[in-house]
């Protein structure tokens, strides 16, 4: 009997920490899409983390000179 109780506990928690898990990235990634952020660097940890969870790795060009604006807005 505890070892059952025990047992569904556990698929208790890991399905939290996995639905958790996919909310969180889903936010993520709702947040890139409405910022068009995807081609800078990450704007905030909430950002950061789903790039690091769905690997996602931005590079920024050394060779692009900066015209005007902001080198935000240039990648945009």
């Amino acid at each position: 009997m505890a070892t059952t109780l025990l047992l569904i506990g556990l698929v208790i928690f890991i399905a939290g920490a996995v639905v958790g898990a996919i909310l969180l990235v889903s936010w993520g990634i709702q947040r890139e899409e409405r910022d068009f952020s995807l081609t800078r660097q990450a704007p905030d940890t909430v950002s950061l983390g789903t790039r690091r969870v769905t690997g996602l790795y931005v590079r920024r060009r050394t060779d692009a000179a900066l015209t005007r604006g902001r080198q935000e807005d240039i990648y945009v």
